[in-house]
Formats: C-alpha cells, structure tokens, sequence
C-alpha cells in the first residue's frame, strides 16, 4: 500500500491534483501516466488519484463527476483556481511542504542550510530565558508537558504533528511543532510572559527564514495570553494557543486549530 494511502488528504495535495484537472480539462484513469507520477509523488495509489479528479470535476461542472469537494480545500481551490500565477505559487508551495514530509530532508535555497522532519517527542532542550540552571530545566520540563498535552489532544494517532530541525551554517535550530495539515509552525513556552513571548517570536521569524514556503505562526502557552501581550502577538501576526478546558482553543476564533 502506497505511503498515505488511508490517511487525510492534505490541502496541498489537493491544489496539485486541481492543477492537474484544471490543465488537462477531463477525468483521468488510475493508467494515465501523470495520475501515476502524481500518485507516486503523493504516496497515493493511482485510483485514489483519479477519484480526486472526478471531485474537482465535479466542483467546477455541477452535475458531472463525482461528489464536490468541500471545506478549506475548496476554499484554497476558488482562491487560486482562476488565477494563474496564485496557482503556480500555491502548487510550488505545496510541492515543498510536501517534498519535506516525503524526504525528512530537504536543502534549501542551494546552501548548507537543510530542513528536516524530526519526530516531535524529541525533549526541546532550547535554553529559555532563567537566571538559573534549576529555572531552565523546571521550564524545559513545562514545555515538554504542555506539548504532549497538546499533541494528544491534536493528534492522537501520531501522524500529523511533526517537529522541524534546521542545519545552519553555525549552529542547529529546532521548532517545537509543524502541522502540515494547516501549515502552522509552533513555538512552545514555559510561561505566559512578555520575555517568553518576545523569544517566542524572535524564534518563530528565525525558523521561518529557512523555509521556502509560507507558514502560519503561533505560540503554544499555558495561559490565555492578557489583552496586552495578545496585542503583541498580534503586531507581529502570531497566534496563540492555550489549553481550555480539557481541550485548547486559540487566538483566531478557531482559525489555528481547524480541521481542514
């Protein structure tokens, strides 16, 4: 069975088989050579393949095909869908993301800089701002806690939450989490702070930098973040997420937490 067979269909993956449709204008067969090459860029199996095809046919001729798709990935599909270069960027991008999850590394930008997917169970032993060696550990320890809370509320199977490590010239940087279901990099903190958040962000813009695609931010913290510190986040457009009762919410009505 091919890699992702039986898992959710990312949005990426949908823009590609869209593209697909959109250029050549019909349904296509599981024997088509380019639903077999988009299969096995995919991990998919051909048929899943040509069934999406019969969605989109189905999406943009009422009628005909099969049954429409729906939620964010119709969304993203009638954002891009009639422009030509927003198509090209969205199918670029999702090119990326989704060679990172295939490969687990991938170079960037022809350098020495590398990206990979590292399991997220990993401890972050990043140091966080703490006058002493006790303060660092009890906040690494927080950390640690918080995100497996969040990881088996968000992602009880294990097979959506990723961690990010990134090689730079001079050092190893790493990012709590990476949800590639709604392209969304997080910074886990120890605290609620303004000095926690203000590294949060400054971490955030680093790891961006070496991505060659877009990505939502936030910050993944203990407490629901005051007006003024959410005014922060804000003025540097990163979310937050806090646990609630026995589930999270977020800073964006849901936004960051959707399902697409």
């Amino acid at each position: 069975m091919p890699a992702r067979d039986g898992l959710p269909w990312l949005v990426d993956e949908y823009v590609i088989v869209g593209e697909m449709w959109l250029r050549r204008g019909r349904s296509l067969g599981s024997a088509d050579r380019e639903v077999k090459e988009i299969a096995a860029a995919l991990g998919r199996s051909p048929a899943s393949i040509s069934r999406r095809v019969g969605n989109f046919a189905g999406t943009d001729n009422p009628g005909t095909g099969l049954k429409p798709i729906s939620g964010e990935p119709l969304k993203i599909w009638l954002q891009v869908r009639d422009s030509p270069p927003q198509l090209a960027e969205a199918v670029r991008a999702a090119r990326e993301r989704l060679a990172l999850l295939a490969t687990s590394e991938r170079n960037l930008n022809a350098s020495t800089r590398t990206v990979r997917v590292v399991p997220p169970e990993l401890p972050n032993m990043e140091p966080v701002q703490a006058t002493t060696r006790e303060q660092s550990k009890a906040a690494t320890q927080v950390e640690a806690i918080l995100r497996e809370e969040f990881r088996s509320w968000r992602d009880p199977r294990g097979n959506r939450l990723q961690g990010l490590e990134m090689a730079t010239p001079g050092s190893k940087l790493r990012a709590d989490l990476y949800d590639p279901y709604v392209s969304l990099l997080i910074e886990v903190k120890a605290q609620t702070t303004r000095d926690y958040l203000r590294f949060a962000v400054g971490q955030l813009y680093d790891y961006r930098r070496y991505l060659s695609f877009p990505v939502e931010l936030a910050v993944l913290v203990p407490t629901q973040p005051d007006d003024d510190l959410a005014g922060l986040l804000r003025s540097a457009a990163v979310g937050a997420i806090w646990p609630n009762a026995g589930s999270f919410r977020d800073s964006q009505d849901g936004h960051l937490l959707r399902t697409p």
